[in-house]
């Protein structure tokens, strides 16, 4: 009689280790090694998902979905992604049984599921967006104030109304940058002239889209004002608007009180660690941040969350287990986190509530919520629960960098953390004796754990820093290992000390230590700035490579079974990726005042105006160039005042950029390239591409690589364009030829309702 076998439990927290073997293919013919491979997945797939490892592959499904949703050439059918999700679903509960369908099918049903969640965001916030660029008189409630340093202020603005544009048309949002606007808080009504354009589209192929951000965010018009916003009777301001407006009070206050106990920079560093309030940061002190790798101290995300959280939860659990009474009897561990969970509340009201704030305070809810219930606070399964509930609240999360390096930190972190934790060990030594060895042992594993945190999180978050933002922090690892422990130690616990005793007046005991630490930061940012040099620069990644690499952490972080070793095939993959980025020779920006061209030097000479820095300073970084705008403008010998004619390549192709139309008739006859603000003459056939403003209304920004196999020498020219989509130019001014059209129809129709239409 054969023995009775049991069933192996699942193991608790993905923390087990896997079988010591499995099924290995044999050497068998072809199609039997085949099957013995078979085998052999379905093994160390049945093992995942009895270690509870499949659930963690939902959100990252979801965001795939999310992703597949803005790749999208055209805008899908609302219908059809429902009716593909709903398919999956049914699908796979028909196959539940089959340890390798379900999975499946599971995963393509969260694909389906993302998507439709995204487009629904998108159908909800879709607003109208301004048609053209103008100047004119408007009005309207000032929604939020986000100060800039000599004394500007960028105001998001509901507006009320604009000059020449109907009512019905009007944006939802409108931003503003104007001077003396930072005593405006919101709910304040405000009027002012303004120059207004439409959100531009991405600067080069394949780049960050403001436009769809602006879109996502309700803001239909962007622009500056000509002299400072004035006051306005509007009526009673949008109900919504008031709790903005008491924040903002509270807010301004306590950054006024930071600013007088700490002046100078620390001051405005405190203010934007404590209250959100960055406008007042030099911009001297962000570069060297950013180059030090300590960027991420700045903005208030999930660091700045469990620093606070934290530090509320271990003093409040101090205090009750100093209570033996309360200690013994009570789940004081449950009462610190709930007080914890407040303190995160009001950090989360004081900051300004930006995303990446909400996004680490959902994060940290979901993991003092899993101290509540007596679950791990710390593990794979609280991350992916977190994830869900902030793509579920808003999908199109999932493109921002916060989002990306945050998610992708925190799963290296706790994968390493429960790898750490659930390895074999050996036999333990004895502590060592004496207090003073003690303390040794401790502070050498603290200052060991502290270097893993920052090699672990940085190597996370490097493809993706390299991808959105073209740099590295090559001394990241040990700028963070100097200027961390000061952050952690003493100025965010003293920072949330300093918010306790601001009502007594006694912020300053807390608020001078404090700046110590900011001080010894600001130094070691500019040491290892100053020790960096151009080395930062890294350049423009291929979206592929980044892909790759990200893919590779995922798989090695959730997967259990041997089979997790495939990670380092799209490690190395990506790798290898990485290096092949083809650099573009000739870029044209969305609007057509900005255009580059990589000349005989092999670097870009960059012609734009005033209004375009921003545009040629992301060129340049990608490019890897660590020349400023005017550094990288064309020579005067270039330039007069028809236009400007560069040199394209090493041969005797030549860019001309036409200010003055009366210069095409030259242009035409020897350029290669002519970009001009008027279409193309019936006369001019030299060229052999013509950009006009029609052209880049069609394609947005264009990139041209040359290709020696060409005729001409010409590459085919990418567009950064996105025909067809909601927030593109054409998505606009297609919606805007089908409200017309309805119009008109209905004009046809009612007669006598025309002038409503209009």
């Amino acid at each position: 009689m054969r023995p009775e076998t049991r069933a192996r439990e699942p193991p608790v927290g993905g923390r087990s280790k896997p079988p010591a073997s499995f099924p290995a293919p044999p050497p068998l013919p072809f199609m039997a090694r085949l099957r013995a491979v078979g085998e052999a997945l379905a093994a160390f797939a049945a093992h995942d998902q009895a270690a509870g490892r499949g659930f963690l592959w939902v959100p990252v499904a979801f965001a795939a979905g999310v992703a597949a949703y803005f790749a999208l050439p055209r805008e899908p059918a609302l219908w059809a992604l429902l009716a593909v999700g709903l398919a999956c679903l049914l699908a796979a509960w028909r196959v539940r049984e089959r340890p390798l369908a379900f999975p499946a099918l599971a995963l393509a049903a969260a694909v389906a599921i993302g998507a439709t969640a995204v487009k629904l965001e998108v159908t909800l916030v879709a607003a109208p967006t301004l048609d053209r660029a103008r100047t004119a008189d408007l009005s309207g409630f000032v929604e939020r104030v986000e100060r800039r340093t000599g004394g500007r202020a960028r105001l998001t603005i509901r507006p009320v109304a604009i000059e020449g544009v109907p009512a019905a048309r009007l944006p939802r949002r409108i931003t503003v940058t104007a001077a003396g606007a930072t005593g405006l808080l919101p709910g304040d009504g405000v009027a002012m002239t303004a120059r207004l354009e439409p959100p531009r589209g991405p600067d080069m192929p394949g780049g960050w889209d403001p436009a769809r951000a602006a879109f996502l965010d309700g803001i239909g018009a962007t622009g500056f004002a000509y002299g400072r916003p004035r006051m306005a009777d509007l009526g009673p301001a949008p109900w919504m608007l008031a709790p903005a407006r008491a924040v903002a009070e509270v807010r301004h206050t306590i950054a006024e009180r930071l600013r007088a106990a700490l002046p100078g920079p620390r001051g405005e560093v405190a203010a934007a660690l404590l209250v959100g309030d960055r406008g007042g940061i030099p911009e001297s002190i962000e570069e060297a941040m950013r180059v030090s790798g300590l960027a991420h101290v700045l903005s208030i995300s999930g660091l700045h969350m469990v620093l606070v959280a934290g530090t509320v939860f271990w003093v409040v659990r101090a205090l009750f287990a100093a209570v033996p009474a309360l200690a013994l009897t009570r789940p004081i561990k449950a009462w610190a986190a709930i007080v914890a969970l407040v303190a995160a509340t009001f950090y989360l009201v004081i900051s300004g509530a930006e995303v990446a704030t909400q996004r680490a305070y959902v994060t940290m809810a979901v993991a003092l919520v899993a101290v509540l219930v007596d679950r791990p606070a710390i593990s794979l399964r609280t991350v992916a629960v977190a994830a869900l509930v902030v793509m579920a609240l808003e999908p199109s999360a999932v493109l921002g960098a916060g989002f990306q390096m945050s998610f992708a930190a925190v799963i290296a972190l706790v994968a390493a953390y429960e790898w750490w934790g659930g390895r074999e060990r050996g036999e333990t030594t004895s502590p060592p004796r004496g207090t003073v060895l003690w303390l040794g042992r401790a502070a050498l594993f603290g200052v060991a754990g502290l270097a893993a945190t920052s090699l672990i999180a940085g190597l996370a978050t490097a493809p993706i820093a390299a991808y959105h933002f073209h740099r590295g922090a090559p001394l990241g690892l040990l700028a963070n290992l100097a200027a961390m422990p000061a952050v952690s130690v003493l100025v965010m616990p003293l920072g949330v000390l300093a918010l306790v005793l601001l009502p007594f007046g006694l912020e300053q005991v807390a608020l001078w230590p404090m700046g110590l630490g900011l001080g010894w930061m600001f130094a070691v940012a500019e040491k290892a700035t100053a020790w960096t040099g151009d080395g930062a620069m890294i350049g423009r990644v291929p979206l592929v490579a980044v892909l790759l690499m990200v893919a590779a952490l995922l798989w090695a972080a959730i997967a259990l079974a041997p089979w997790r070793r495939l990670a380092v095939i799209p490690l190395l993959a990506g790798l290898a990726v990485a290096t092949t980025g083809v650099r573009p020779d000739l870029l044209v920006s969305s609007d057509g005042r900005a255009v580059a061209a990589r000349g005989p030097d092999g670097r870009l000479a960059v012609v734009a105006g005033d209004r375009s820095a921003y545009t040629v300073r992301a060129w340049l970084a990608a490019d890897a160039d660590p020349r400023d705008a005017k550094a990288a403008a064309a020579p005067p010998a270039h330039c007069d005042d028809l236009g400007c004619v560069l040199p394209l390549g090493a041969g005797d192709l030549t860019v001309a950029v036409v200010t003055r139309p009366v210069a095409l008739i030259e242009d035409c006859r020897r350029a290669t390239v002519v970009v001009a603000p008027v279409p193309r003459p019936a006369g001019c056939l030299g060229p052999r591409l013509y950009v006009d403003r029609a052209t880049l209304a069609r394609t947005g920004a264009l990139a041209v690589t040359l290709d020696t196999a060409a005729p001409d020498g010409l590459g085919d020219p990418a567009a950064a364009g996105t025909s067809g989509r909601p927030w593109s130019r054409a998505g606009v001014a297609e919606a805007g030829r089908s409200r017309q059209g309805a119009a008109e129809t209905r004009r046809q129709q009612r007669p006598e309702n025309a002038v409503e239409d209009q």
